[in-house]
């Protein structure tokens, strides 16, 4: 019977893995695909790769230096691989990266393994209308990854990871401090709120020494704007004028935030409907220092939105069941073991149900 029990569990470990290269695969392939994209579809500023990577490059732009650091410092090693092949590199990885994040954090709430790949793998169909036919800069996709890492690690509570992410996400782009609001509005008002402030006050320092640092070392580069931001709000008010730059803008992370608009009341996950409201924050500020139809700013917000469109399918009647079933038959293991990664196999056999 312990040898029954052994080779069930196997079996269902085995096809526990197999799902897991299934989904790698699956996410490699999209992940290359939506790269290739990105770099033959998008407007690259003349000049702008290389510039970024010599430090001459106009601020605001040149404060996003995370990447173009790591590109340069990679260029030192002989690997016959040009600057731009680099930052392909790193795009392709944060956009693996991303995918994978979005499955841990469906898993966190849907605790479905099958479900939680094939929401991962949605996401591709989201991040075209943000990131494609727009201009590319090596700091719009890692943002997203480190936004959906920040979120993680909330819910986790794992503040010394997150501190050593948020530092990171700073160097790459200054939209970290939405992550400091995504912890306040979750948190606020609840048990978990305890040393809140303290967060909130420490990131604030963080973000306000590292962005202090960068004005520093870049001050004689030129300037777009006001240096920190463009005052786009005249500009954006005209444009709605524009239907067509008004029907690019309504599509915005793929049109999903429309459903997610419409019934955000019914999310039975406090954590992500309290985070939808940094998104509303995220349209007001970027209302008066984005372009209305430049979709690639909008980015950060797209995990949270996106999380939320799938726990509303999650929630559909008969979702979870039909989930949960599949899960049974092609692993062989239910739930309460994904987040874990324990072992947990369903014992269908009447035999071995008695054992």
């Amino acid at each position: 019977m312990h040898a029954l029990l052994n080779r069930s569990a196997v079996l269902a470990l085995v096809r526990r893995w197999l799902v897991d290269i299934g989904f790698a695969l699956a996410a490699l392939g999209l992940a290359l695909q939506f790269t290739v994209a990105r770099f033959y579809e998008n407007k690259v500023p003349p000049g702008g790769p290389l510039a970024l990577l010599e430090g001459t490059y106009a601020v605001p732009f040149q404060y996003r230096v995370l990447i173009p650091l790591a590109v340069r410092g990679l260029l030192k090693v002989p690997t016959g691989l040009s600057f731009m092949w680099m930052y392909a590199a790193f795009d392709l990885a944060a956009v693996l990266g991303l995918c994978f994040a979005m499955r841990a954090l469906v898993l966190r709430f849907a605790d479905n393994l099958l479900f939680a790949s094939i929401s991962g793998l949605g996401l591709f169909y989201v991040l075209p209308f943000n990131f494609v036919h727009t201009f590319w800069y090596p700091s719009d996709v890692p943002s997203v990854l480190f936004f959906a890492l920040g979120l993680l690690l909330l819910l986790e509570r794992k503040w010394t990871w997150y501190y050593a992410l948020f530092v990171l996400a700073t160097f790459n782009r200054e939209t970290t401090i939405y992550l400091t609001l995504t912890q306040i509005v979750v948190a606020i008002g609840t048990a978990r709120s305890r040393g809140l402030w303290q967060h909130a006050v420490m990131q604030a320092l963080l973000w306000s020494l590292i962005k202090g640092l960068l004005w520093f070392i870049y001050r004689g580069n030129p300037v777009v704007g006001f240096g920190l931001f463009e005052n786009q709000l005249w500009a954006n008010i005209e444009a709605l004028a524009d239907w067509h730059r008004l029907a690019t803008y309504l599509m915005n992370f793929g049109g999903i935030w429309i459903p997610v608009a419409i019934w955000q009341h019914k999310l039975a996950q406090p954590f992500v409907r309290r985070a939808l409201l940094v998104c509303v924050v995220q349209i007001l500020v970027l209302a008066t220092v984005g372009v209305l139809d430049e979709m690639r700013v909008y980015g950060e917000m797209i995990p949270v939105i996106y999380l939320a469109l799938v726990m509303l399918v999650w929630q559909l009647g008969g979702v979870a069941k039909l989930a949960r079933s599949w899960q049974v038959k092609l692993t062989g293991i239910g739930e309460h073991s994904n987040r874990s990664g324990v072992l947990q196999v369903h014992l269908l056999h009447p035999l071995l149900a008695t054992l």
